[in-house]
């Protein structure tokens, strides 16, 4: 007995250290930190990925990385050598991940793809600047050369193909350093070229030369770990169904800083020294764009700051821009035809119009937002297929080219100066007006004088420069400085000058600012009025509150007045304001009837706040109907009383005006069921109220007829002559009219 007692107790104890293992066991592994898979990633010096100035890591393939990482939780452990290196790394297995890996088929055997490419890159061979024996569009000019390629890259076989396709005897130097190390080879001479990706930034003055050829990148994953690729597939599926366009982004990225490179080809430095001064004319009082200050002489607005910048990024002390005003496009344009200047800002044709004129147009340096002013009338807004009439300011050859291009079924009617439109517009001469944004703000009061308002059409109008077509050097060089300059800077600019400082003369003052001198006058004289009058006003407040006690005390003697006579007329009584229907006095009786316990509760409420809407509704009508009335108006209404039997309640409203003028309705009910009665139903309009009241009285005499038990009753009124013949029902006692 007492082993097995012992046996139960070791075997419950048992339980319990199996159940307590269970719980705390999951507890502690739940707590614990997921793993993070250490990847080993190759870190070469490019575009790609690079140390900035305080040595923090940066690049597309940085930031890619971590893009990665947020989709398969990796760490990264990173390898730095040299590309061709680090692809051998990957093929040894030393490294798991390398990016900006092209594929080539003979790859597949050592490494995997990825299943989506990083991006597409273009391949180039890069010279030295100042290199006048290469020329970009004679490939004859390399026969003979040095060029230098990382060893098996893509890059490497894509200039093969490229000498073999344009029988170039170049010599093909595979590398396998760093990229600045073979791009500083070709500064110091030891390589007459370099063949690289398009986007390679480098701090040396090298240039792209010719395009060897191009393909999409991708990441190439160890083969020994094929489940960082299946994760890597996964990430990148991933972020490119969240955002479709992130390749293209990532490119547009890395390209930019190879698209604004300041490093001019040699031919347009040669055309620079030779050329000179590059004259740029530009359209006066066109601010914020460009204008000539009146007091120096000197261009101001946007463009002075757009050639400061562009002076300032090329960085060379030979470009010199000399400006002159016009004071419109058309005589710019033709100025430009006839070589008196070398450029015109600012511009916006249409490629065929710039064409016909033998112009060119550069990438737009500057934009504007456009805005429709119209009339505050109107509630139509520009669209493509709008036919109406816009107002042109004369001249304005740049708006003229804009309406052609985005509203083509409009007419166009030239008006001498912008404000010479805005009246045309008024006088519904026109449609509308198209103005820039940045000419809003100084426009606002000539809007308002002629009733206008500015809405925005959301399109933009962009701004070249213009030149001559065959002046490609020229277009070249000012291509450049409009690429080079970021939109977001150029609107800030544009903003500065939005308001800019202009001084007035005294008498412009006094016109612009007339209200505010009559206002100021008005002040001093009305202070001074202000101070006589105190004593009469004082006078006459306490001359207004003693009148104001009298009429408080008049109304309140009527109120109570109409109280007590409410309560002591039989029946349900009320009074109610006609205008707002609110109950202003009731009896005892009526707020019963309405469920209150006392008269108080009622006053001020509406019948829509104390019944259902269908008998509120029937108020409402019996209230309108009174109204309309030039003496009382009484109908009756059947109800069952607590009893179960049917009575007649007589009702009688009436209008009347209170003591303070206001329309009221007066109503009182009471029980005439023995009386003569009208049907509500019977008495909707005036005509019908009076026919029922006749009826009325003539059952009234049949009442009293069939009080004597006649069976056959006639009726002959006298005034009309009207003859009605009645019979009673012997089974039920109704009475039906026979003939009339």
């Amino acid at each position: 007995m007492k082993a097995g007692k012992l046996i139960k107790r070791i075997l419950i104890i048992f339980l319990l250290m199996v159940i307590a293992a269970d719980l705390i066991i999951p507890i502690s592994a739940s707590a614990e930190e997921p793993e993070h898979k250490v990847v080993r990633v190759g870190w070469f010096d490019s575009s790609f990925c690079y140390f900035d100035t305080y040595g923090r890591r940066c690049g597309i393939d940085y930031e890619y990385q971590q893009k990665i990482s947020a989709y398969t939780g990796w760490t990264y452990e990173y390898v730095e050598d040299s590309w061709p290196n680090l692809l051998q790394m990957l093929k040894n297995g030393e490294i798991d991940l390398l990016s900006d890996v092209s594929y080539k088929p003979e790859r597949e055997e050592f490494m995997y793809f990825s299943d989506l490419p990083m991006g597409t890159e273009s391949y180039y061979i890069y010279i030295d600047s100042e290199n006048r024996d290469i020329a970009a569009d004679d490939p004859a000019t390399l026969n003979g050369k040095r060029i230098g390629v990382n060893k098996d890259s893509i890059q490497e076989t894509f200039l093969q193909e490229w000498k073999e396709k344009n029988n170039v005897k170049l010599e093909i130097v595979p590398l396998t350093m760093e990229e600045d190390e073979s791009m500083e080879m070709v500064v110091r001479g030891e390589l007459d070229g370099y063949a690289s990706i398009y986007m390679y930034e480098s701090e040396q003055m090298l240039i792209p030369s010719a395009r060897i050829g191009g393909s999409d990148y991708y990441y190439a994953v160890n083969k020994k770990r094929k489940d960082l690729l299946d994760e890597l597939n996964m990430a990148l599926a991933e972020i490119h169904d969240e955002d479709p366009y992130f390749n293209k982004m990532i490119t547009e990225q890395r390209t930019y800083d190879v698209r604004t490179n300041t490093t001019l080809t040699p031919e347009i430095e040669d055309w620079i020294k030779e050329h000179g001064e590059i004259r740029i004319g530009y359209r006066d009082n066109y601010l914020p764009f460009c204008d000539m200050d009146d007091e120096t002489g000197e261009l101001t607005g946007a463009l002075k700051d757009y050639l400061a910048h562009a002076e300032n990024i090329l960085n060379r002390p030979y470009i010199q821009f000399v400006t002159i005003p016009y004071a419109s496009t058309k005589e710019a344009l033709e100025a430009l035809s006839a070589g008196e200047i070398d450029t015109y800002f600012p511009v916006y044709l249409s490629t065929y119009d710039a064409d016909q004129r033998e112009l060119r147009l550069t990438d737009p340096a500057m934009k504007t937002e456009m805005n429709a002013i119209m009339r505050t009338s109107d509630s139509e807004r520009l669209s493509n297929d709008s036919t109406v009439t816009i107002a042109v300011n004369e001249g304005m050859m740049n708006i003229e080219t804009f309406i052609m291009d985005q509203y083509p079924l409009t007419q166009r009617e030239s008006y001498p100066g912008l404000e010479a439109c805005y009246k045309a517009v008024a006088d519904e001469k026109a449609e509308c007006v198209l103005v820039s944004n940045y000419r809003i703000p100084s426009e606002e009061d000539t809007l308002k004088k002629y009733k206008l308002f500015f809405v925005p059409t959301g399109e933009s109008m962009p701004f070249s420069f213009a030149v001559r077509k065959w002046d490609t050097d020229l277009y070249f060089l000012l291509n450049k400085t409009a690429i080079t300059t970021k939109s977001e800077d150029m609107d800030s600019t544009l903003a500065s000058y939005m308001q800019g400082d202009r001084k007035v003369s005294f008498g412009e003052f006094l016109k612009d600012n007339w209200l505010i001198v009559v206002a100021i006058l008005i002040v001093i004289f009305s202070i001074i009025i202000f101070l006589l009058v105190q004593k009469i006003k004082a006078d006459r407040t306490a001359s207004e509150q003693k009148h104001l006690l009298e009429e408080a005390e008049k109304i309140a003697k009527l109120k109570q007045t109409v109280t007590s006579l409410l309560d002591n007329l039989p029946g349900m009584n009320y009074t109610k304001d006609a205008k707002t229907g609110e109950y202003l006095a009731c009896n005892q009786a009526f707020a019963e009837y309405a469920r209150k316990k006392k008269p108080e509760e009622v006053v001020g409420l509406t019948a829509a706040e104390i019944f259902d809407a269908e008998m509120a509704k029937r108020f409402v009508e019996d209230d309108n109907m009174a109204l309309s009335m030039d003496g009382p108006y009484v109908f009756y209404e059947d109800v069952t009383d607590a009893d179960g039997r049917k009575r007649q309640i007589k009702t009688t409203k009436l209008k009347y005006t209170d003591e303070s003028g206001r329309l009221c309705v007066l109503g009182i009910s009471q029980d005439v069921t023995d009386n003569v009665r009208i049907n509500r139903g019977s008495a909707g309009s005036k005509e019908e109220y009076g026919k029922a009241l006749s009826t009325g009285i003539i059952f009234t005499h049949i009442a009293q007829a069939l009080a004597h038990g006649f069976e056959y009753l006639f009726y002959i009124d006298l005034n009309t002559e009207e003859f009605i013949e009645y019979q009673t029902d012997k089974e039920n006692g109704t009475l039906r009219e026979i003939r009339r």
